[in-house]
């Protein structure tokens, strides 16, 4: 089922206008490491800082983000040029913007954007913000915040085929099959600190806010 998923991914890469997939920038360090709102991870000897455009996560829209993804490692990783998949935890009421999160479908392979040791590498994307919950479950109050999850690959020597290739995606059935099993091996997150957010969208009856999460927080965090 997610190698299924994976084939609509790369389809949608390709073809949607409204939700963009991550590009890298041409100049590193585009955070500012001053904003209050940002969001910072480090896992794994992997660092990634970013930020959200706005407060408010609306329902059915995109939500722009940038973020840098900082590698401290003494080999080069990998990251997955596909859609951000967005996912929410009822029981935190938290959204997870996912970046390259999808493992190679039976056929197609995305490309793979590689960051050297040492460096930093900047991208942007957009994340389309579609929340399934209960209108009238009392136990689904919304959410009320978003965190940011990067997936890469720490090992670069079975995917060579695939790094900084032109295309978005190939299509290689074999090297699909060749490749599924170690993908999933080698993945590895960097999950960041969760921003408060205010919540446009449906509310489910009979619900009433937390007022410490309401608002979004202004304390500046530390860098």
């Amino acid at each position: 089922m997610k190698r299924v998923a994976c084939f609509v991914a790369l389809l949608l890469a390709a073809a949607c206008s409204t939700t963009a997939p991550p590009v890298a920038a041409s100049k590193p360090g585009s955070i500012d490491m001053k904003e209050p709102r940002r969001m910072v991870g480090t896992e794994n000897n992997v660092r990634v800082d970013a930020e959200i455009y706005g407060e408010d996560m609306v329902q059915g829209s995109s939500l722009s983000i940038k973020y840098d993804v900082t590698n401290q490692r003494s080999s080069p990783i990998l990251i997955a040029d596909l859609l951000p998949e967005t996912t929410y935890d009822p029981d935190t009421r938290m959204v997870t913007v996912n970046i390259g999160s999808e493992i190679p479908g039976e056929e197609f392979l995305p490309r793979l954007i590689s960051i050297p040791s040492g460096e930093r590498r900047s991208f942007h994307a957009g994340a389309h913000i579609n929340i399934h919950m209960p209108l009238n479950a009392s136990t689904s109050p919304r959410p009320r915040g978003l965190q940011l999850r990067v997936n890469f690959l720490g090992d670069s020597a079975p995917f060579v085929k695939l790094i900084d290739i032109p295309e978005k995606a190939v299509r290689d059935r074999e090297l699909a099959a060749e490749l599924f099993a170690k993908w999933v091996d080698k993945n590895e997150t960097v999950t960041t600190n969760a921003l408060p957010m205010r919540w446009q969208g449906p509310r489910p009856s009979g619900i009433e806010d937390d007022p410490a999460t309401s608002q979004p927080s202004r304390r500046r965090r530390p860098g």
